[in-house]
């Protein structure tokens, strides 16, 4: 290429420009010159105007500048106006740049890290792609899980529909089972799932995936609020599936979640397998030697749990989804912990130290009751009760000591206790009489509704409107099959007869 000349012309042209305060990429665009030629030709002018330069840029005060804008952060521009305000700021912007270096903050120091094979699992989060309803054409946005070993970069992901807790831990799991293994340590971010109370020194982690973390045998380590970098080979990995199965599919259509990860496994086989550039080998080549110091899975599947608190009740049960449990009498008016699962229900006190543990109770209104909860003078009146109310039950009726017996009967009789209380105070009760109550009990036992609430009601009907009337089965006599109407008396029956010998009508 030809040296580009400038005329004397032209040079008085920038210079010109140059003075009524152009930048250099201004007199470029307007000479139609290069920006190099242009700085060539200022940067060589000599004369007054370099001297000049040389005595403004001389003048200033470069470390009250230095401590000014990156101590006290003020802005160049501010500075400028304060120091050199007849200097035009693309030349004060040079001059600091060349007098003040800048020099970077401990905090903006970074240390690359050596991880040790096997040692954590970075996991994490990030929005997926779309997939589209067939039928209405709705798209759903899906989230992508991220999963991978900082040692060997060995990847496993998975879209799924939401962050939910029984979601992160399912997939988890299915991380787990792609490794082969457990690292001891697992970097978590702050989502609520995982961590309930993010902190910088003291976080909470979610009780449920606490539970999950003692099954499969690792430690949480919550990264840090606001510091990715504490999770930054997870980080990274999200951007290189980002830049490549990302844009790979950006073209096609998915219309379920399964037809999405079967398209992403074929792309992390591909990613795992592909050689790296640092090292030389593929990431399933280092992961085969990592693998070998990951601690064994569990021979058992995790069981979903849910934590919750409840208040123990001076009867000594606490109430959970409308049924109740005994706790021992010592924790009366005090908070506890309940661990749900699907077939048990376990209570710990505040120190996390089990007190009680019962099978799950389905229904409305249940009770499990161990009577070693209670204290022993209560229970031994608990008991002197139970016999005093079978007593009473018999001088009200038969169907009230039957009702009496069915609800005192079984290995808790002192469950049903209060309610066979009520039952038989109801005939103390204006205008309920023994009577009425006996009836309730019958109804009672018949329809097999027992709550005190019926039977106070059935008793207070009777009272009102007295037994209903009994319903009769229609009966059939032995030699005809058709059913015959309210037997006569025998004097008509025989004159029936007669007439009908006489040829007679009745």
């Amino acid at each position: 290429m030809a040296k580009e000349r400038t005329s004397v012309r032209m040079q008085a042209q920038i210079k010109t420009l140059s003075e009524q305060g152009h930048s250099i990429r201004t007199i470029a665009r307007i000479l139609r010159l290069s920006r190099k030629t242009v700085r060539r030709f200022l940067v060589e002018s000599p004369g007054a105007e370099a001297a000049e330069a040389a005595s403004w840029v001389s003048g200033v005060d470069w470390a009250y500048v230095r401590q000014e804008v990156y101590g006290k952060g003020t802005t160049i521009k501010q500075i400028h106006r304060e120091v050199a305000p007849e200097v035009r700021y693309v030349s004060f912007w040079r001059a600091f740049r060349d007098e003040v270096p800048r020099q970077a903050s401990p905090q903006e120091v970074t240390m690359r890290l050596h991880h040790k094979p096997a040692e954590k699992t970075q996991v994490d989060f990030c929005d997926g792609l779309a997939i589209t309803d067939p039928v209405t054409g709705k798209q759903t946005l899906t989230q992508f899980f991220l999963g991978v070993l900082p040692f060997s970069s060995y990847t496993f992901g998975e879209f799924v529909l939401d962050q939910k807790l029984s979601t992160f831990i399912g997939v988890q799991e299915r991380m787990f089972a792609f490794f082969g293994g457990v690292a001891p340590y697992l970097v978590v971010d702050n989502l609520k799932s995982g961590v309930h109370r993010a902190d910088l020194y003291d976080p909470d982690v979610n009780p449920t995936y606490c539970d999950f973390a003692n099954h499969m045998g690792f430690a949480v380590l919550p990264a840090r609020p606001y510091k990715a970098r504490d999770k930054g080979s997870g980080e990274s990995a999200i951007g290189v599936i980002q830049r490549g199965f990302f844009q790979e599919v950006r073209n096609r259509t998915f219309y379920s979640l399964a037809d999405l990860n079967a398209a992403f496994r074929a792309y992390v086989e591909r990613l795992n397998h592909a050689v790296m550039k640092d090292y030389g080998i593929s990431r399933a080549e280092r992961f085969g030697e990592e693998k070998k110091a990951l601690k064994p899975l569990p021979s058992q599947r995790f069981e979903m749990s849910e934590w919750r608190q409840a208040k123990v009740h001076p009867d000594c049960h606490i109430q959970v989804e409308k049924n109740f449990y005994s706790v021992p009498f010592v924790y009366v008016g005090q908070r506890v912990r309940v661990r749900l699962t699907e077939k048990m229900v376990e209570v710990f006190n505040e120190d996390s130290q089990p007190i009680a543990a019962h099978g799950r109770v389905t229904g409305v209104g249940k009770f499990s009751t161990f009577d070693s909860h209670y204290p022993e003078h209560k229970l031994s009146v608990a008991r002197f009760e139970v016999r005093h109310a079978k007593e009473q039950a018999t001088r009200l009726g038969p169907h009230v000591e039957k009702l009496v017996d069915h609800l005192l009967s079984g290995e808790h009789p002192l469950r049903h206790l209060r309610r066979v209380q009520g039952i038989l105070r109801l005939s103390k009760s204006y205008p309920l009489t023994p009577q009425a109550v006996d009836h309730a009990c019958q109804r009672a036992l018949t329809f097999n509704k027992t709550r005190l609430a019926y039977i106070k009601d059935c008793a207070l009907y009777f009272v009102t409107h007295g037994q209903r009337p009994r319903l009769l089965t229609p009966q059939r006599q032995a030699d005809t099959v058709h059913l015959h109407q309210p037997a006569l008396s025998v004097g008509a029956d025989n004159a029936a007869s007669q007439g009908r010998k006489d040829g007679g009508l009745l």
